[in-house]
This record gives C-alpha cells, sequence and structure tokens, in this order.
C-alpha cells in the first residue's frame, strides 16, 4: 500500500517541480521541442506557455479528494509520462546528441539512456497513480490520514533533495560541443561596450572548407570581413540560430562572407541543415577555431575584420547571437544609407 501511495506523491512532485522550472524558461522549452523535431514547429511557442501551467495544475488536481476525478487526472498524467517517453525514445535514434530542458534549467540537458530510464519509472508511476485512484486509496488516506499523507509526502521530498544532492556532486563533465548556458544568462554586448571593444588579431587557426581543404582564418577574410557562428546539430538555441541562415545570408552576403562552422564533418550533416546554410559552411577539426576565437561553446559568433583584427564577439547562446547579428545588419543598413557603404559591398 506504501508504495502504491507513493507513486502518486512522487509523480506530482515531478510534475510541480517540471511546471515550476519551465515557467521561467520559455525558450529553452521551445528550443528543446526544436531538438526533439516535434511536428506543428508554430505551434511550439503556444505548448511552451501552456505546458508548465499544466503541469502544475495536474500536479495539484491529482489530490483532489473525489475518486473519479482522480482517475481522470490520473489517466491525463499517465498519458502525458507515456507521451514524453516515446518523445525522448525517439530522440534516442537521431544520430547526433540532442538538447532537452525537459526540466527548464534544472538536471542534465543532453537526451540519453539514462533519460529513458527516468521517463520509463515515470510512466510506471502513472500507471500506479491511476490505479490508486481506481481503488480509492489515494482519496481514503486524503481524507482519513491527512497527517500522514503530508508526512510520507515530505519524507519522499526530503529523499528526492538529498539524493539530487548527492548526484549533483557527481555530474559529469558537460559535452564540450553543449550549449555554455541558458538563454536568461547569455551575454549581450550593450552599446557602450560596443564603443569600449577592444580589437585584437586573428588569432592563428584552421577551418575546413566543403572541398576537404584548409584555409586559415586571416586567409579566410583577405578580401572580405566574415562572420562566423558556430553551432551544433541536436541543440535547440543552434536549431533557432539555423533558422534564421537564409535571411543572413542573404542580407549580408553582399558586404561580409557569412559561415556557419560545424564540429561536424560536413558531409555528415542532415540534409535539413545542408538545405538551410548551402554552401556556406564549414568544419571546425576539435573546436580549435571556436577555442582560439573564445567561443565558449555553441551557439556562438564572431566578426572577423579584412583588417587581421576582431571586429566583435565573440558572442555565446542563441539570443545572443541572434541580437548580435541584427546589431551588425542595423550597423550596415546606418553605414550605406549614410553613404560609407555601398549596397553591392
Amino acid at each position: 500500500m506504501a508504495v502504491l501511495l507513493a507513486a502518486p506523491i512522487l509523480l506530482s512532485i515531478t510534475l510541480l517541480i517540471s511546471g515550476l522550472a519551465k515557467l521561467g524558461a520559455r525558450e529553452e522549452t521551445k528550443d528543446a521541442m526544436r531538438s526533439l523535431r516535434l511536428p506543428l514547429p508554430t505551434m511550439h511557442a503556444s505548448v511552451a506557455s501552456v505546458l508548465p501551467v499544466m503541469e502544475i495544475v495536474l500536479a495539484l488536481a491529482l489530490w483532489i479528494p473525489f475518486s473519479p476525478v482522480q482517475m481522470v487526472i490520473a489517466g491525463v498524467v499517465t498519458l502525458l509520462m507515456f507521451a514524453y517517453l516515446v518523445i525522448i525514445a525517439r530522440a534516442l535514434t537521431f544520430k547526433e546528441q540532442v538538447q532537452c530542458s525537459c526540466f527548464g534549467t534544472l538536471a542534465s540537458p543532453t537526451v540519453s539512456r539514462a533519460t529513458l530510464v527516468r521517463n520509463v519509472i515515470l510512466s510506471v508511476l502513472g500507471v500506479l497513480t491511476v490505479v490508486a485512484a481506481a481503488t480509492g486509496a489515494m482519496t481514503t488516506l486524503l481524507v482519513q490520514d491527512t497527517m500522514g499523507l503530508i508526512g510520507l509526502g515530505m519524507a519522499l521530498l526530503i529523499a528526492i533533495v538529498l539524493t539530487a544532492a548527492t548526484i549533483g556532486g557527481r555530474v559529469a563533465a558537460p559535452d564540450t560541443d553543449a550549449p555554455a548556458a541558458p538563454a536568461s544568462a547569455e551575454p549581450a554586448l550593450d552599446e557602450d561596450e560596443l564603443l569600449d571593444y577592444e580589437r585584437s588579431p586573428i588569432p592563428a587557426a584552421v577551418l575546413q572548407q566543403p572541398d576537404g581543404r584548409l584555409v586559415t582564418l586571416t586567409q579566410l577574410t583577405a578580401q572580405r570581413a566574415a562572420l562566423l557562428v558556430f553551432v551544433t546539430e541536436g541543440c535547440g538555441p543552434c536549431e533557432r540560430v539555423l533558422d534564421h541562415a537564409e535571411e543572413w545570408i542573404g542580407e549580408l552576403e553582399q558586404t561580409l562572407q557569412v559561415r556557419f562552422v560545424f564540429s561536424r564533418p560536413l558531409d555528415q550533416l542532415r540534409e535539413r541543415t545542408t538545405d538551410r546554410v548551402t554552401n556556406h559552411a564549414l568544419h571546425d577539426l576539435q573546436f580549435t577555431a571556436r577555442t582560439a576565437l573564445g567561443g565558449a561553446g555553441a551557439p556562438s559568433a564572431v566578426l572577423l575584420g579584412a583588417d587581421g583584427q576582431l571586429a566583435g564577439g565573440p558572442v555565446n547562446g542563441g539570443s545572443a547571437v541572434i541580437e548580435f547579428v541584427q546589431e551588425i545588419q542595423e550597423q550596415l543598413a546606418e553605414a550605406q544609407a549614410g553613404g560609407e557603404l555601398s549596397s553591392g559591398g
């Protein structure tokens, strides 16, 4: 009986924590849906807004002291857990690692077999919760032994916190190509910082071109400045950045080079990726160029001048990269309007 009653408590705690974590991580939730390749992308923003509220409501509604209502809520929660399980299992079939903020900014963002095991356990807890609701055990405990329910809940919560604290001290080092920080922590240069930007020489590093030849950063920018955007497939913020590829190439290519730089060999990229970046892709072998330029992860971006100097960046994080490119677009538009730069480059 204790195991049966522990299931809805654990599920409620999980849903509550997950919902609260997602409340302040709407952009990360949308990025996760991109990474997981969920259908109906136009609905992602709405789902990201509704999902955390729904999880919180389900966590609380599960304890309405009326057995038929509990059964319905338990059934909905169980279906949600199985849906999450299918999504995670599908993601493990992808060639690239997937970043998923399943608990907002909490827990490891990388989908792995451990993630699958976690979701299997949550699905089992969902089934046990349906049984607990159907037998009336939840209502009986809630009405007749409220303090006992609170005590059991507190004991389970303490056990979860202690386990998380223990595991937290042993977390493996993050993947070297994972996003450097959540969107809320993404740095962005303001106007004063741009004015104070100290230019430095372009470092010695090489990139591999689509034809396999190597090119140094100084060779790449010998004739024109270059905007390098470092991205990784399977990373939600990177997919958000890649969605702007066609726009940036179309608007900036006449003035400066726009290159999307991948850690994976170009012949291994997905068709969806190559369709967006076309022939504007480069391969960064062992992250050497990104590291030399000061990029902390993917996505990140840096602007290289044609005079052998850094002209802007690096910036890290999806929103910061998008804002960085928007600033470049605005500055070029102002230069063209003032006659300082011809529209032909």
